[in-house]
């Protein structure tokens, strides 16, 4: 990913770190709010070391072998984003077990990133993740709806572009619901 401008570019970048994770599963959990947006990802993939984590969170360092440019910002520039906008990051591993990355983004701050795309986000998670399993917990103040890629994998064809927008309108309703529940 070149940049990440939007929150969502975060959430996908990390879900793509956890898919690489060498586990078989992971969760998504996002709550929204009107002044905070925090999200939770979780794998139970090989997770790290204190020192582990530490590399992680330098830019300069990267585990994937196959780059002409040899960094990884991803975690960094979240950690950084998150905390320009008076948020908090957390990330907690544990070897051979997996790892919780947890950010909340302060809206109202000036600095924080637009939220983005939060229905593509979950589509391209959902579609890149081949046999990785993922529960998804979408909440919006007080309402919420889950995803269960497990389901949406014995009933779907996620390769198909018919079966993908039926998928998306019904994430797009979803979203919708949350919001005029709200009102």
């Amino acid at each position: 990913m070149a940049t990440l401008r939007t929150i969502c570019d975060h959430i996908l970048d990390i879900c793509e770190n956890a898919i690489n994770s060498g586990g078989t599963m992971g969760y998504l959990v996002i709550i929204e709010t009107k002044n905070n947006f925090k999200f939770t990802i979780s794998d139970n993939g090989r997770g790290m070391d204190n020192l582990g984590i530490k590399k992680a969170l330098d830019p300069f360092y990267t585990t994937k072998k196959h780059r002409k440019k040899k960094f990884g910002v991803g975690l960094s520039f979240l950690k950084f984003s998150v905390e320009k906008t008076g948020g908090f990051f957390n990330i907690y591993s544990k070897k051979n077990s997996g790892t919780i990355v947890t950010a909340n983004f302060n809206l109202s701050n000036i600095d924080c990133q637009p939220v983005g795309d939060i229905v593509s986000t979950f589509l391209h998670v959902l579609n890149i993740s081949n046999n990785f399993y993922w529960k998804i917990n979408r909440f919006y103040n007080k309402n919420g709806y889950n995803i269960d890629s497990k389901f949406l994998n014995e009933n779907f064809d996620l390769t198909k572009p018919s079966d993908l927008n039926l998928i998306k309108s019904y994430i797009l309703n979803l979203e919708k619901e949350i919001k005029e529940e709200d009102k």
